[in-house]
């Protein structure tokens, strides 16, 4: 087959429309790939599972009055209370406690409380309770 043969090979429609329809199969998967990964994001994000729904270990933590949101996320994690800093962060911001700082004091959690009840006793909203799975 010589170059020029070649050269309009490829450059046919039937090469053309495969091509157009490969570039729009790679953009339909690149479109599920984003949603999915939103999805699973804020399903993780938003979701009030606890750390550890068996275990009923008395955890202590201390809040003092300057600390920031950040700092105490910082001290849930590290007592593994929560899974992470920014999803605490985050579920704060979108919550009703949007505008509530966190009370300071000494308070006492287990594992098997998800989010929601840590930040609702934080900000001063209802007592301890625990999520039974």
């Amino acid at each position: 087959m010589s170059l020029s043969k070649q050269k309009k090979f490829f450059e046919s429609e039937a090469w053309q429309l495969f091509f157009k329809t490969l570039g729009r199969a790679f953009l339909i998967c690149a479109i599920f790939c984003i949603f999915y990964g939103a999805y699973f994001v804020a399903e993780q994000t938003f979701s009030n599972q606890p750390y550890n729904a068996q275990s009923h270990k008395k955890v202590t933590i201390s809040v003092t009055e300057n600390e920031s949101e950040e700092e105490v996320a910082e001290t849930l994690v590290s007592k593994k209370l929560i899974y992470g800093k920014a999803r605490f962060v985050i579920r704060k911001y979108f919550s009703k406690y949007k505008k509530n700082s966190f009370l300071p004091g000494r308070y006492e959690f287990t594992q098997s409380q998800g989010m929601d009840d840590i930040m609702g006793i934080l900000c001063g909203d209802h007592v301890s309770e625990e999520i039974i799975q």
